[in-house]
């Protein structure tokens, strides 16, 4: 299995716009178009490519002296649990000299187990009783 991150130089709001409702099943975790428009335009884009196909994407936003944020992670169901996100997480790891994410409760343990710290929980910061969990990941110098 090969595992590619292959940056999207012209991202189309309507693949990724479509594609996230493959992979997130919960209302408050989809963006409508003008918000994906806003992301695609903002961050640098990575599809995440198995064996050629498409497979999930990585949206990274720049926050100067060389941090990054991380605003989006996705992986396709069918990817899901065959180690692709972890590979992904490492080449990401290798951008930037801090990461940061915020991120959900049944992804928190991903991002621990990955070297990532806990700064804070945010309280209903996805949805009322959703909360966020802000992380960060320091490269060694």
């Amino acid at each position: 299995m090969e595992i590619t991150l292959r940056e999207d130089l012209d991202p189309d709001i309507d693949f990724y716009y479509h594609y996230q409702f493959k992979i997130y099943h919960e209302p408050y975790l989809i963006w409508d178009r003008d918000t994906w428009k806003t992301v695609l335009t903002t961050c640098t884009v990575y599809r995440i490519e198995v064996d050629g196909k498409y497979a999930g994407d990585v949206l990274l936003e720049g926050r100067g002296r060389g941090t990054k944020s991380i605003v989006d992670l996705s992986i396709l169901p069918e990817y899901q649990g065959k180690g692709i996100g972890k590979a992904v997480l490492e080449q990401v790891k290798k951008m930037g000299i801090k990461l940061t994410a915020v991120t959900r409760k049944e992804t928190l343990n991903f991002f621990l187990k990955s070297g990532f710290v806990l700064k804070k929980r945010m309280g209903n910061y996805y949805d009322p009783g959703v909360d966020g969990y802000s992380i960060t990941f320091s490269n060694p110098v």
